[in-house]
């Protein structure tokens, strides 16, 4: 996740849903969205490692994850520019979130296979590409200017804590239900984040011939 927080064109909303209570809601969110998504990396490593005993087959996944995400990155950019910003973070954090269902039943059926895994890295990785840019001009929408230090901080909180706990938690529930409930952790996780970034207002920034009115 990008923690960097541009300049403010806009107003920031004040009120329950906007402002620093609206994205604490959001980075809760996101908070048990990321933990979600760490889980099921971690799971899925294991996995793989139990089927194939292959390291090269963890970098293959990271590969494929990342390469789709780099390509698609200058094309999201400017998607995000000319589009509502809750309405790509919303999209984006659903279609990301449909190769873990697949994968899911997958496993739930018994037919989950290695080649899934790269499918499904390829998938989540293009449109992850649409979440980065969305998500951090979002954040310079709703944050007041005095609290764009605590909101940088609270995000890198969000990400070392998924990175530390993550792990500890996807074995604890792994030795309990399989990959399969890590699984059902995590597509719980990524709607409650759907779900919170619903209920905050993010305005648009005004238009480039809006700002720029009677300069001259």
């Amino acid at each position: 996740m990008d923690n960097t927080i541009g300049p403010v064109e806009a107003k920031q909303p004040s009120g329950p849903m906007g402002g620093m209570s609206g994205f604490t809601l959001m980075w809760a969110g996101q908070v048990f969205s990321l933990l979600g998504t760490s889980m099921t990396g971690f799971a899925l490593s294991v996995w793989a490692w139990q089927v194939t005993g292959q390291a090269t087959v963890l970098g293959l996944v990271s590969f494929f994850n990342f390469v789709p995400l780099l390509l698609m990155t200058p094309i999201a950019g400017a998607i995000v520019d000319r589009s509502s910003r809750k309405r790509v973070i919303i999209f984006s954090d659903l279609l990301a979130g449909l190769p873990t269902v697949a994968m899911f039943l997958l496993n739930w059926t018994g037919n989950l296979q290695i080649p899934h895994l790269y499918l499904a890295g390829a998938f989540s990785g293009a449109f992850q590409a649409f979440h980065f840019p969305a998500y951090s001009a979002a954040i310079s929408m709703i944050v007041p200017k005095g609290q764009y230090g605590r909101a940088s901080g609270m995000l890198s909180t969000a990400e070392y804590a998924s990175g530390i706990f993550a792990p500890v938690a996807a074995a604890l529930l792994m030795s309990a239900s399989g990959i399969g409930g890590v699984m059902a952790v995590d597509i719980i996780t990524f709607i409650t984040a759907i779900g919170t970034v619903s209920l905050i207002r993010i305005p648009q920034p005004p238009a480039s011939g809006e700002r720029h009115k009677g300069v001259g």
